[in-house]
């Protein structure tokens, strides 16, 4: 009897395995099965592809077990990213200074506070969409006036791929055009790649009220690197802001997707903080989610769950969702609009301001 096709959901979970870097046995079973030309499309798909890249190094996979446009695919996504990331951090640093000379140290959210730090020495791993920053409340706009004064501007308009964008230079007006946002419109200067995010808050208006910004500036760490002098989140509030602020709000647990780098800055954190993580602090913030979280983890890239003071919740139902989202196009329709529903029934109980935008979504 002839073996059965891979399925993707099979194929995703194997490519949750390599990516998770917790053994060298998956990715070598991919290869065996003869799933490499598989793996290197869901890692695009998902867009990983960096990560893998750096997987096959690691262990020294053999190029040329892969056709040759799968092969370039995955060498110029590394060799891409790593220099994008470079330039990002370069260019963190030097904004970073003037911000440091006006009396304003900034605390870097998300991927950009592990790319400071635990990341540094793998730039190429990690895909770095953006820069994500928070100041004290009280030095807000004084900070956007240091953008702008070093040749930064609110991105009012993208325009095409050949034309300049529209860069908007009023601070209050931008303040005012993201009345409902928890960050600035984004702030973009010519020969950079990455834009700025200028954050109110670390999480969306609907968060806002049970996570206060003091236990957040109150529990940072103070970073220094090339003379820049920064702050990162506790490894509580990463994970708080992981769950909250991208797996709840951006629809990830309800369209039973699985955000694979965003799994692997879980598991960094974890890592660079064994045994000291206040779990209960997350649980009192995150509820049910940041067990069912740990235990998507633990299954799907074979990582041990953290302890847990909840009774651990039976995960079996969601996987088999989750597997027929991955195998169907018809289910995964359904699941985005549940999502998408459930998103825009959020936004406008607490963000009504959004209507107009999210009518034309």
């Amino acid at each position: 009897m002839s073996q059965s096709a891979p399925t993707n959901w099979s194929i995703f979970r194997l490519l949750c395995r390599v990516i998770g870097g917790q053994g060298s046995r998956a990715l070598t079973e991919g290869i065996e099965a003869e799933l490499f030309s598989q793996l290197v499309d869901m890692a695009q798909q998902n867009d990983v592809l960096p990560a893998l890249a750096v997987k096959c190094e690691e262990q020294q996979v053999d190029s040329s077990l892969l056709d040759s446009m799968r092969d370039e695919l995955l060498k110029h996504a590394l060799r891409d990213n790593t220099l994008r990331n470079m330039r990002i951090s370069a260019q963190v640093i030097k904004f970073t200074k003037r911000l440091n000379a006006a009396g304003i140290t900034p605390l870097f959210l998300k991927g950009t506070a592990l790319l400071l730090t635990e990341n540094e020495r793998s730039l190429g791993f990690r895909k770095q969409v953006d820069i994500d920053l928070l100041v004290e409340p009280s030095q807000f706009e004084a900070a956007a006036e240091v953008f702008l004064a070093d040749g930064y501007g609110f991105l009012e308009s993208a325009g095409s791929s050949t034309s300049t964008p529209t860069l908007l230079t009023d601070t209050k007006a931008a303040i005012k055009r993201s009345a409902a946002h928890h960050h600035l419109t984004p702030l973009a200067k010519a020969g950079y790649n990455a834009s700025v995010e200028l954050h109110k808050h670390f999480l969306p208006k609907r968060f806002q009220r049970n996570n206060p910004l003091e236990p957040l500036f109150d529990t940072a760490i103070k970073q220094h690197s090339h003379n820049a002098n920064f702050l990162t989140p506790s490894a509580e509030y990463q994970v708080i802001h992981l769950l909250l602020g991208k797996l709840i709000h951006d629809g990830h647990m309800a369209s039973r997707t699985f955000p694979i780098r965003e799994a692997c800055d879980y598991i960094n954190v974890l890592e660079k903080n064994t045994g000291s993580i206040d779990q209960e602090l997350i649980e009192r913030h995150c509820a049910n989610s940041y067990t069912i979280y740990s235990l998507l983890i633990a299954e799907l890239m074979e990582y041990a769950p953290t302890n847990s003071t909840n009774t651990s919740p039976d995960i079996s139902r969601r996987l088999q969702m989750m597997q027929k989202r991955y195998n169907s196009l018809g289910t995964a329709k359904l699941l985005d609009a549940y999502a998408r529903t459930l998103h825009l029934g959020n936004s406008l109980l607490h963000s009504p301001e959004k209507l107009p935008a999210y009518l034309n979504w």
